[in-house]
């Protein structure tokens, strides 16, 4: 694993994102279940932790939870992919308004 960021700050900005943008959900005490890490993914340039966080069921979600992406060499989030698989921005959304 070559990577510039540990689990520990990884989760660390999923955190603060997660509070920043008031998005609901727990992450997992266990942070072999809830932060993976990898060398690619997706469109990303280079390697990402990829944070999941816990939500409560809902007949309109495919999923109890969603993940977010975050760039290990940037150390910030690229997106969120929702329970049903869509990617959101929160961040980039805010700067339109």
């Amino acid at each position: 694993m070559n990577s510039s960021l540990t689990s520990d700050v990884a989760l660390s900005i999923a955190q603060e994102y997660k509070n920043k943008f008031e998005l609901s959900g727990d992450i997992s005490d266990n942070l072999e279940c809830a932060i993976k890490f990898y060398n690619e993914f997706d469109s990303i340039n280079g390697s990402v932790w990829l944070v999941t966080v816990s939500i409560e069921p809902n007949d309109f979600f495919a999923e109890n939870e969603y993940t977010i992406v975050i760039s290990d060499k940037e150390a910030t989030v690229k997106y969120i992919i929702d329970p049903n698989g869509h990617v959101y921005c929160p961040h980039l959304e805010t700067m339109t308004e």
